[in-house]
């Protein structure tokens, strides 16, 4: 007998289910209670209700209508197997192997699939794999929706499907052609159907929280109720009969007299096609019905909007004639609906209202609460930033998270799937570098998170960009690859740091001894990698790969107690596919693409461990998984991405064919809105991304939206619009926006409760305080003695140099980005044009400058750099000749006593034409400035061993000479810089090498002080194209609370026009060619 009890509630339906647990237990206490659900979520659900409510759930046996089939016809026709050689992923094997056979290609009887597949099959290497997999689930669908398809043309004969039915029923033959000794399902339902009795079953089954169900399954369940109980507890979301109710359109669109009875209700109509196609196919099955829905619902609850809602669907009740009162729509908050900037303000906007009801509901518990999306991917990341951390007036929230990539949930797996995309990739230093974030990688290397700056600089410096070696590079050079930078490594272990750093045209890279140990551990890795990528490019058989799998994981990672689980879930995952491979008969050796197409798909499987596991729920939106929580939240309705625009197969003759109970994405999604706004029992919650978060351009809400809107605006009696501008709530931006702390109520609905945020933002306005106020010990102005290095140091940069002195401060590291791109121009031109002017000093042949150039990767490869060669041995042969040549004096040592301060030091650039610096690059201010200092105390000292008293700065094209400073005047103007120097110790001076160096210039050439004033606000206070010295860490750290400006104090004037500004009198002259 088949017993239906239908409920649009489901925990009436997991009472009544109890109460039949209950009243009518098995008569043999040892059997199991057979129970068919449509998801692992209701397993859960109906396990958790059962263990609440009898205090035990035990001795449950679930099953998924798929798997109940087929355990039926193991168990009643002998000779079935456990693995069906027609499941989905036998068939993917069979059908790659039939693609990748000589008979597919010769055969006439494939000529129509030949024809219809051969430019598929040619658009890439992993394309037969695909395109077999996507007919094997085609072909799977057809079994279960279409089983007169199959018959037909198992006997020759095609039904007019159109294009592609000939090509599909060659390859069905093919399948089914006799070599299997297990029948498909269709051939073996007819065995089963004869196969049931009464005395093989067991007393009844169960099917519990079903809204649909195929075809097939529900006949199934038909024939088992003519041997056995069979008790269907359906989720209905109405209690009248709506199999013809369809969308107003839809009827008006039909011949003949218009039946407006068909419209029903407007949601029920547009969302519930995926289960009023079900319930319609129901109400014809004989049955022995029973109805609980709650016909008076108001009697214990007050009619808020959404229990009118529910109930006018229940009812099928028109909008416009809904029993809700329009009265209290302003204060009813049982439907919300919240339009944010992001992902991210979505999450914090969110867990501000749930805070303030869980406040206002203090009997609620988090795990009243669920938060469902199309995709949680976008939300993973936020979800513990947001509700796992405590804020002041914002405690930490438990949640559980479900239906996240395994490859993210567990190290083992990501760090796989990180590796299979490093190994069918070019090896781009920003794919392998983020495999040292794994612990688990890190650990099997003896590698630990403090040494990653040091790898991370030390591959810059390599200049390392992708590429294994030349092998993979494609060419005769290994440029920029990861042999090059592992061989200059090990050479520069070998060879001594002052002697030839060219040895079989490697150059030797140097770096501190100290280090070895972790650049060794970091080589094995590089080379662990290496061989895993030399041998994952031979095709092997499926168990060869298996095992390869097993290997790369060993060498790479060293997992932990932790890891075993995964480990384990690895392992099966592998035996599954030999199992699948053997017997689909699967034989031929497969190339490393089609491998890692096939390990991914199980790395991006969803892991269901978090569903229900305590807390707040967080999951996607997931099919016959609809159950009750207080409080439903749906976040993500943006348009386009609900519902999910998943296209069928342009081959799907289903998808051509339509017929009632047939599944699809899109009305997947239509009805799991529809069961979200049924499940929601007292506050239902819907938020999208309703903004740009770059420009604030407004976006559209999912068209599901729209339509809900829209019956709420009717069952209100407000128009569309006037709903949309009073009901829907727009955010702002930030969290910490003003908008939220307003101090009285606000119509809009705008609330936080953060406490940090609005004590800041209430808090009186102050200004704050200057970082230097006085000095914070004993004045620097006894300094007896300075070096020449600390001297020209200082004056480079006086603001960083007295933090670093007086507070012993550091600039904070910022890690650059990681820049895979092979260079098409030199990116150390720098260091180049210094290797060719040292070449040209030397009488060096440039052929040999250029072999250690390429030997460093510092010139692009081929003929671009051989161009680039050219340029730069013409900019170093035009130097002056003379002062190249002229021949390199000993360093001289001076001391200079000026105002009882010593200056010591020694000068390390004299020439016998002068002093003489032989630059790569024209200076930047700070290396301008000591340049000028140079030969500023290179006059004041006036050497004898020199007789020209002129500083020479050599640069390519841009040569440029310092006029020799009479000695009394360079030694009155270094005694300013030394009195200047002494107060810079016991205070930060606002001297700005960028921006003093500005004002100076302007004054040294006679314009106004507002025409320097106006320069140097320029260059402080910057651009859109160029970041002001304002800005720089130290300057803003120091100066950026000053009530004035530092450009606009007298000291700032005083030192350009003192101490620059007559240095830059003897600058500006170029050299003669």
């Amino acid at each position: 007998m088949l017993y239906l009890y239908q409920s649009n509630r489901l925990e009436d339906l997991a009472a009544l289910f109890n109460q039949v647990h209950r009243l009518q237990p098995p008569a043999d206490p040892l059997a199991e209670e057979e129970i068919v659900v449509q998801s692992q979520g209701m397993r859960r659900y109906l396990n958790a209700y059962l263990a609440r409510e009898t205090g035990v759930a035990a001795n449950l046996r679930f099953s998924l209508p798929a798997g109940l089939a087929w355990r039926l016809m193991r168990e009643l026709i002998p000779g079935i197997p456990a693995l069906s050689p027609f499941s989905p992923e036998v068939m993917r094997w069979r059908l790659l192997g039939l693609f990748q056979s000589r008979l597919f290609q010769t055969a006439s009887e494939y000529q129509s699939a030949r024809d219809a597949l051969q430019s598929y099959l040619g658009s890439g290497g992993s394309a037969a794999y695909q395109l077999a997999g996507q007919l094997a689930d085609i072909f799977d669908q057809y079994l279960v929706y279409r089983p007169q398809w199959i018959d037909a043309w198992q006997q020759g004969k095609t039904l007019g499907l159109g294009s592609g039915e000939n090509w599909q029923a060659a390859l069905w033959r093919y399948l089914d052609d006799g070599s299997t000794q297990t029948p498909h399902r269709v051939a073996l339902w007819r065995q089963l159907l004869g196969a049931l009795d009464k005395s093989k079953l067991p007393e009844r089954y169960c099917v519990f929280g079903i809204a649909t169900m195929a075809p097939m399954y529900l006949q199934l369940l038909q024939a088992l109720a003519e041997h056995c109980d069979v008790h269907i507890f359906a989720l209905n979301p109405s209690s009248a009969y709506w199999g013809n109710v369809i969308e107003a359109a839809q009827v008006l669109q039909q011949e003949g007299d218009i039946d407006l009875s068909q419209a029903g209700h407007p949601l029920l109509a547009s969302l519930g096609k995926q289960g009023r196609d079900f319930f319609d196919a129901l109400a014809e099955v004989p049955k022995h019905e029973i109805p609980v829905f709650d016909d008076e619902p108001f009697q214990t609850a007050p009619p808020t909007l959404l229990r009118c809602l529910q109930h006018d669907i229940q009812t099928l009740t028109m909008p416009s004639e809904s029993c809700y009162t329009a009265d209290g729509v302003e204060n009813d908050r049982s439907i919300q609906i919240v339009s944010a900037h992001s992902p991210l303000r979505e999450l914090q906007i969110l867990k501000n209202r749930l805070l303030a009801v869980l406040a206002e509901h203090p009997e609620w518990q988090p795990h009243d609460i669920a938060v469902l999306t199309p995709n949680i991917e976008p939300y993973s990341p936020f979800i513990e930033a947001v509700f796992g951390q405590e804020q002041a007036g914002a405690q930490a929230l438990p949640y559980s998270v479900s239906d996240v990539k395994i490859s993210r949930r567990q190290p083992l797996f990501q760090a796989l799937s990180q590796t299979l995309a490093l190994l069918e990739s070019r090896f781009e230093v920003d794919l392998l570098l983020p495999l040292l974030e794994n612990d688990l990688v890190l650990q099997r290397f003896e590698l630990s998170r403090d040494d990653l700056p040091l790898l991370h600089d030390t591959i810059a410096a390599l200049n390392v960009h992708w590429g294994l070696d030349n092998g993979m590079r494609g060419s005769s050079d290994n440029l920029f690859t990861w042999q090059q930078g592992l061989e200059r490594l090990a050479l520069g272990w070998l060879l001594p740091e002052n002697g030839n750093p060219l040895w079989h045209n490697i150059s030797a890279w140097h770096g501190n001894p100290g280090q070895t140990a972790v650049l060794g551990r970091f080589t094995a890795l590089v080379r662990t990698l290496a061989a895993a990528a030399r041998e994952w490019q031979r095709p092997a058989t499926v168990a060869e790969w298996a095992e390869r799998v097993r290997n790369l994981l060993t060498a790479l990672t060293a997992p932990g107690s932790g890891d075993q689980y995964a480990w384990q879930q690895l392992s099966q995952s592998l035996a599954r596919w030999q199992q699948e491979a053997a017997l689909a008969g699967f034989e031929s050796p497969l190339p490393q693409h089609t491998v890692i197409r096939h390990i991914g798909r199980f790395l991006d499987s969803e892991s269901q461990a978090g569903f229900l596991r305590g807390g707040i729920t967080f999951c996607s939106m997931v099919p016959m998984r609809s159950l009750p929580f207080k409080v439903i939240c749906l976040l993500g309705l943006n348009d386009g991405d609900f519902p999910r625009n998943t296209k069928a197969a342009a081959f799907d003759l289903i998808a051509r064919h339509p017929q009632k109970g047939d599944r699809a994405r899109r009305d997947d999604d239509r009805y799991l809105f529809l069961e979200a706004i049924m499940s929601a029992r007292e506050i239902l919650y819907l938020s999208y991304v309703g903004r740009d978060i770059r420009n604030n351009q407004e976006l559209a809400p999912s068209a599901l939206l729209n339509e809900l809107a829209d019956t709420l605006a009717a069952m209100t009696g407000r128009s569309t619009r006037s709903w949309h501008e009073n009901h829907i709530e727009h955010h702002p931006l930030q969290p910490f926006s003003r908008s939220y702390f307003t101090g009285q109520p606000r119509s809009d609905g705008l609330q936080s409760t953060r406490r940090d945020y609005a004590a800041a933002l209430n808090a009186p306005a102050t200004a704050p305080a200057p970082f230097f106020s006085e000095p914070p010990g004993e004045a620097g102005n006894t300094v007896q003695a300075v070096s020449h290095h600390e001297f020209i140091r200082f004056w480079k940069n006086p603001v960083k140099s007295w933090l670093q002195h007086t507070l012993n401060w550091r600039a904070p590291y910022r890690d650059t980005a990681w820049d895979a791109a092979e260079p098409f121009e030199p990116q150390q031109a720098a260091a180049i044009v210094a290797e060719y002017t040292a070449a040209r000093r030397s009488n060096e042949n440039f052929q040999q400058t250029e072999a250690r150039l390429q030997a460093e990767s510092l010139l692009p490869a081929g003929e671009l750099g051989i161009l680039w060669q050219r340029k730069f041995q013409a900019a170093a042969k035009s130097l002056d000749g003379t002062l190249v040549a002229s021949p390199k004096l000993p360093a001289l040592p001076y001391t200079l006593e000026l105002d009882g301060t010593t200056l010591s030091g020694s000068l390390n650039h004299l020439y016998q034409h002068g002093q003489i610096y032989f630059l790569s690059e024209k200076p930047h201010s700070p290396a301008h400035i000591a340049i000028l200092l140079e030969h500023l105390i290179f006059c004041a000292v006036r050497p004898s061993e020199t007789p020209n008293r002129q500083t020479h700065l050599l640069l390519p094209a841009q040569p440029e000479t310092l006029l020799e400073i009479p000695q009394p005047e360079a030694l009155e103007l270094l005694r300013q810089w030394l009195d200047y120097y002494r107060l810079g110790q016991t205070r930060p001076l606002p001297f700005f090498a960028r921006t003093t160096l500005k004002a100076a210039e302007e004054l040294a050439q006679n314009k106004s002080r507002e025409e320097a004033e106006k320069a140097a606000r320029g260059v402080y206070y910057g651009n859109q194209n160029s970041k002001g010295q304002r800005d720089y860490t130290e300057v803003a750290l120091v100066f950026g609370n000053d009530e004035t400006p530092p450009i606009e104090t007298p000291l700032f004037w005083n030192m350009a026009e003192q101490l620059l500004a007559p240095l830059l009198k003897y600058s500006n002259h170029k050299s003669a060619e």
